[in-house]
């Protein structure tokens, strides 16, 4: 009022020519406002955005010289028409001073008169995602004179309405600000390819990216070693948000629904019904949850996976781009109306170690958010964690990840509408953005949604180069991306892995979860492979672990090789060779090879551990007794020669690696990396690699140095007996390692039993300590006594270990108590995976764990320390140990006490494969070998029956073979050989007390009574049941069961019983069938004979002569009656018997076809003789096995 009434005066005193129009309209939506706070422009926001109100600002100069301000605009891309308050045209509106649309705020000081502000806030109508807005500003006196605009010269203003920012999210306040928080979940499952890893958190957010390998090349590094988060924290200070990831904080999508942003992080638990697994058999995780806040129903699906098994696109030099990550989403919308969705993806890098180097940036053409880290700089000045022994460390690397989306036109389609909004539009943030889309789900529709994220990378700081990383190498994966179906990308991933895993040895337990651990097991160890160096990193979650371990690569490498992945462990040894820098002991011979590397073989912990040396013989050993490949063995010897020396001697390199005189024994690092000294572990691989190494030696024609290895494993061993005996190393699982796996000692060993027993707290050591480790009662063994690495909890290595010590020692006793103690050590450590069923290093103890029953701590998954293993126990269950040079293996299963039966296939010796399946009954154990392809096979092999049982017969193939028994132990060692491909060798040993009896003797025994019955001939098959005699034909029975064939003699196991009124054998098991001399041929025999008089317990049938039931019989005589259904008929030859069924003569059953006979024709019939009750009266009946057997006469 006080400026409407200004105004009339103003217009009063001054002539109306002189102020007829403003001097100037201005509006620079960027610009800011006069009496404002810092930051609020023109137009607020200065990039709208949906469901944002829009504030526009405009400076009027100067007061009184006009009256009326009013802005047209328009919502449909149109320029907007109008003067004078009034829209000229259909799509233009206006909001006018006079009608309160525009209203003026503040006075601005000036000369030669004061400044106006105006404000309006445009409708709602204005804020709908998508919406291009024109405007136009202009103001004039009402008096008379000209309307002039701001910007006169290009008086229109535009702008896109975007997105809308999504913010933290729910529960958070003021939602729709900022970003969302660190929100992590049990971060467990990992996918891969081989050149790239990404963890992910049991929401599918994705925890960490290992890139550009599997682990870490030089020049990149991890935020810290360790982690921190709650409870869970080593080493002790680090500060919150430590968590030793690579390249990322979090990644995460989220949707915003209703106006509301609900991030799958799950923060507040608008997500209900949270699961994830694998897809079965594949490195495929989903993860999948149901959005329900607010009354809503939809269903969220998460598919990741790292390409495998398929095209990939080529950069431009010519190399296929294969760090890629790929996240299908699948929306299911299972209520009842439409919903509008904003989808997001969110990112919080953190490349390269740190947030401190990161840019960021959105590349509109192809919707892909950036982040790259191009700064060379050094730990020591960067204050960053250095990962090396060295004082400093250099990162001279540039690394850069794009992000994308698209929203597929259907499910699993090619193609797709790409993100075209992101953070970028407003704001200039390096350490954190988002892209988005906007789709609708109708009821019962389901959508796809695609991300991924794509690395790439090169030595040497400074990026762009020629061409950038960006342009050389991931926009062609971006269009690759776009153009392909993820769909079918993640079945050709899935295949791949399913594939590899059939391509090995897969297992068959009694009970599936173990069938799911061997696989997970393997799968997982498979992620743990560098494909580029050939290494295989030791874990993750973790900044010390994305690295290559010698030991732990050999040990991953005998895994891979046991299981038949000859390739990939034979890439071990090519890392090992020809990428691990290694510096000389003297000019042409290396030394011993580093505590750990990054994957492309630069040093990283360089402290002399003599077992990462020593493992590498017995690896090399192990390779070739699996694959037999000579030229291998030959391409490698030098290596090994290397490594026997290195792992023997002195070094010049590192003094604290040398030969103890006076003991015997090596100097190292021990193998928990934490002690120096003489360590009985680390000189038990130091004497198996040397005899291992003697072996290879004498294999390919260097007899001297076979004679040097084996004369130091010679010295060592008795250094090594000398320690055991002194007794005085501190309580350690490893110590076990004597006898699995270096076989210094066997585990029955007096030596042996005291460390067990040591261990186990039953017995103490010189100094009189009792420092027990794992018993009876803790099945989760500890590495050390004294041990406070975490908190100093049970390790899944050695609970495995300890296990794995029992099931060998199963060998040297009776019984199952200890291959029972390996599956406990199993089961234990089964309870304490994560919930995709991954293991760790550690097992958290219940006072830190990281989250509510989450016990995996330290670093996980593993490849060594916990998956590989797991692969070996499994498989120690069948002991099979391959000698392919000599075309043999050997096994020795052994099944713990709730098990009946195992089967393993496709085990492979050099070109051949294999298949067995062992099982366990009452009274025998069976083995069933199938030469799947390849040469003949020669085997060595060990069934296990109870100690001191009575074996009653072995055979193979039902024929009787020689054999070694050890009654003390109950094994029986059975030699042979598997030939031709395709063909079945079945070994069977029965053992029990059955009364040896005869067929006469058979008849007169009680039913039930276990008999063993020889010398018998089968004279006929049946369906259920087949017949026997004795050669002379004067008695047969008839056997209940299957599996026998005509003419062959057979040795039988079974019961006295009764079927109906026939006395029988009910069969336990065939011991021996082997072909008879001949086969009994059938007696001729008058109907007034048939079945005879009784005998024993065997009644006859009213009729004449001696019994004869189970006897093979023919019998002539005419068709009295052929039943209705054809399922019998009568003959008679005129003795006078009527059959069961009143008709004349004698009844035959079985396999007759009567559509070939008629009435009254007369036959000839062959049969087994049989016996039928009815009503208390004996029939005698023919058994007829076939329909030849019946023919007319």
């Amino acid at each position: 009022m006080i400026k409407a009434a200004l105004v009339f005066f103003a217009l009063i005193l001054i002539p109306v020519g002189a102020i007829a129009e403003p001097n100037f309209v201005y509006h620079s939506p960027s610009d800011q406002v006069y009496g404002e706070a810092s930051g609020v422009t023109m137009r607020e926001s200065d990039v709208p955005r949906e469901d944002e109100t829009v504030d526009l600002w405009v400076r009027i100069g100067y007061s009184f010289y006009y009256t009326d301000v009013a802005i047209y605009y328009t919502t449909d891309g149109t320029d907007p028409q109008g003067s004078f308050g009034s829209p000229g045209s259909a799509s233009t509106s206006v909001l006018r001073s006079s009608a309160g649309g525009v209203t003026f705020i503040r006075n601005e000081p000036a000369s030669p008169a004061n400044i106006d502000w105006w404000k309006a806030t445009l409708p709602a109508s204005t804020r709908t995602y998508g919406l291009t807005i024109k405007y136009k500003i202009g103001a004039w006196h009402s008096g008379g004179g000209s309307e002039v605009f701001a910007n006169d010269s290009s008086p229109v203003f535009s702008y896109n309405v975007k997105l809308a920012w999504p913010g933290k999210g729910s529960p958070n306040s003021n939602p729709g600000a900022g970003y969302p928080n660190i929100h992590l979940w049990k971060e467990e499952a990992v996918v891969g390819n081989n050149w790239m890893n990404v963890q992910l958190d049991m929401n599918g957010s994705i925890y960490d990216i290992y890139y550009p390998s599997a682990g870490c090349v030089q020049g990149v590094g991890t935020k810290n070693e360790g982690y921190v988060d709650g409870y869970d924290t080593f080493p002790p200070g680090l500060p919150l948000g430590y968590r030793g990831q690579m390249n990322m904080n979090m990644g995460c999508a989220g949707l915003r629904v209703d106006g509301v942003t609900y991030w799958l992080t799950n923060e507040g638990g608008a997500y209900s019904n949270v699961a994830q697994a694998y897809v079965q058999d594949t490195n495929v995780v989903r993860s999948s949850q149901i959005f329900t806040a607010n009354s809503n129903n939809i269903a969220v699906e998460q598919y990741d996976y790292c390409p495998k098994g398929v095209t990939f696109t080529l950069d431009s030099a010519g190399t296929p781009v294969r760090g890629i990550h790929i996240k299908r989403v699948l929306l299911t919308n299972n209520g009842s109306f439409a919903k509008t969705i904003n989808f997001y993806y969110f990112i919080d890098p953190a490349i390269n170690g740190g947030d401190s180097y990161d840019i960021m940036s959105f590349d509109p053409a192809l919707g892909a958010m950036t982040a790259s880290d191009t700064t060379y700089r050094t730990t020591s000045t960067s204050g960053e964690y250095n990962p090396n022994s060295f004082s400093d460390y250099t990162k001279n690397v540039s690394i850069s990840f794009a992000s994308a989306l698209k929203l597929c036109p259907s499910v699993g389609s090619e193609s797709g509408s790409i993100a075209a909004d992101s953070w970028r539009d407003s704001s200039t943030d390096n350490n954190q953005g988002w892209i988005g889309l906007k789709l609708t789900l109708q009821p019962g529709q389901q959508r796809e949604v695609d991300m991924c994220t794509i690395g790439g990378w090169k030595q040497g700081a400074g990026d762009p180069g020629a061409p950038s990383i960006y342009s050389g190498q991931i926009t062609p994966a971006l269009n690759w991306f776009y153009q392909s179906s993820a769909a079918d990308l993640e079945t050709a991933t899935e295949n791949y892995w399913r594939n590899w895993l059939a391509s090995g040895v897969t297992a068959s337990f009694p009970d599936p979860r173990y069938d799911s651990l061997f696989k997970r097991s393997l799968l997982a160890t498979a992620l743990h492979i560098d494909e580029k160096g050939g290494g295989v990193i030791a874990g993750m979650h973790n900044g010390a672990y994305p690295f290559v371990w010698p030991r732990d690569a050999v040990y991953a490498a005998i895994t891979l090789d046991r299981t038949g992945h000859f390739s990939e462990a034979e890439n071990v040894y090519r890392f090992l060779r020809d990428v691990a820098y290694r510096a000389e002991e003297e000019p042409g011979r290396k030394g011993f090879w580093y505590q750990k590397y990054s994957t492309d073989g630069y040093m990283i912990w360089t402290a002399p551990q003599v077992d990462e040396t020593a493992v590498v013989p017995w690896g090399v050993k192990y390779h070739y007794d699996c694959t037999g490949d000579i030229n291998f063995l030959n391409a490698n010897y030098q290596m090994v020669y290397e490594a026997a020396r290195a792992s023997s001697e002195d070094s010049r390199i590192n003094t604290n690696l040398y030969y103890d005189d006076a003991a015997n024994l090596m100097h190292s690092n021990n193998v928990w990396e934490d002690s120096w000294d003489d360590f009985l572990y680390s000189n038990a691989c130091v004497e198996r690699g040397l005899k291992d190494a003697s072996a290879l030696a004498s294999a390919t024609g260097h007899s001297a140095d076979a004679f040097t290895f084996n004369s130091r494993a010679d010295s060592i061993h008795s250094g090594i007996l000398s320690r055991l005996d002194w007794d005085g190393e501190n309580t350690d699982i490893s110590q076990l390692g004597i006898s699995y796996p270096f076989g210094s000692l066997q585990p029955d060993d007096p030596r042996m039993a005291h460390i067990l027993a040591r261990i186990n707290g039953t017995a103490t050591d010189r100094w009189g300590n009792n420092h027990p480790i794992a018993g009876s009662t803790n099945p989760l063994a500890s590495r050390y006594w004294g041990d406070s690495y975490w908190h100093g909890g049970p390790w899944f290595l050695s609970t495995l270990w300890y296990g794995q010590f029992y099931a060998m020692r199963q060998d040297h006793n009776p019984g199952k108590t200890d291959i029972n103690a390996l599956k406990i050590s199993i089961d234990a450590l089964r309870n304490q995976l994560g919930p995709v069923g991954l293991g760790a290093e550690q097992v958290a103890p219940l006072n830190s764990l990281l989250y509510p029953g989450f016990y995996l701590q330290a670093a996980w998954p593993n490849a060594w320390e916990s998956m590989s293993t797991f692969v070996d126990a499994l498989m120690m269950f069948l002991d099979f140990r391959p000698d392919a040079p000599d075309n043999s293996f050997q096994i020795a299963p052994k099944l713990p006490t709730p098990w009946s039966s195992i089967t393993f296939n496709n085990l492979r010796v050099g070109s051949s494969t294999f298949s067995v399946a062992c099982s366990e009954s009452t009274n025998g154990s069976r083995q069933i070998f199938t030469l799947l392809s390849g040469p003949a096979l020669n085997f060595n092999t060990i069934i296990r029956i109870p100690a001191n049982s009575e074996i009653v017969s072995v055979t193979q193939n039902l024929a009787p073979i020689a054999y070694v028994y050890s009654p003390t132990t109950g094994q029986v060692h059975v030699m042979g050989t598997l030939s031709p491909p395709g063909s079945q060798t079945t070994l069977i040993v029965t053992y029990g007390s059955y009364l040896a009896s005869t067929v006469q003797q058979l008849k007169s025994l009680s039913p039930g009574t276990s008999v063993c019955l020889s010398d018998v001939v089968v004279t006929r098959v049946h369906g259920d049941r087949f017949n026997v005699e004795t050669s002379d034909r004067t008695s047969g029975i008839a056997v209940i069961g299957t599996g026998a064939t005509r003419g062959m003699k057979v040795k039988l196991i079974g019961t006295a019983g009764v079927s109906g009124a026939e006395r029988v054998l009910n069969l336990i098991s065939i011991l021996e069938q082997t072909p008879a001399d001949g086969v009994p041929g059938p007696v001729a025999m008058a109907g007034k004979s048939a079945g005879g008089s009784n005998f024993g317990q065997q009644p006859g049938a009213s009729a004449s002569g001696l019994n004869n039931i189970g006897l093979d019989v023919t019998m002539f005589g005419r068709i009295t009656k052929i039943a209705d259904d054809g399922s019998w008929i009568s003959i008679d030859d005129g003795s006078g018997f009527s059959t069961s069924t009143v008709n004349p003569g004698i009844r035959l059953i079985g396999a007759l076809n009567p559509t070939r006979f008629a009435e009254g024709q007369f036959i000839r019939a062959t049969g087994s003789m049989s016996i039928e009750q009815v009503d208390g009266i004996n029939y005698p009946l023919v058994r007829i096995a076939q329909a030849e057997d019946v023919m007319r006469e």
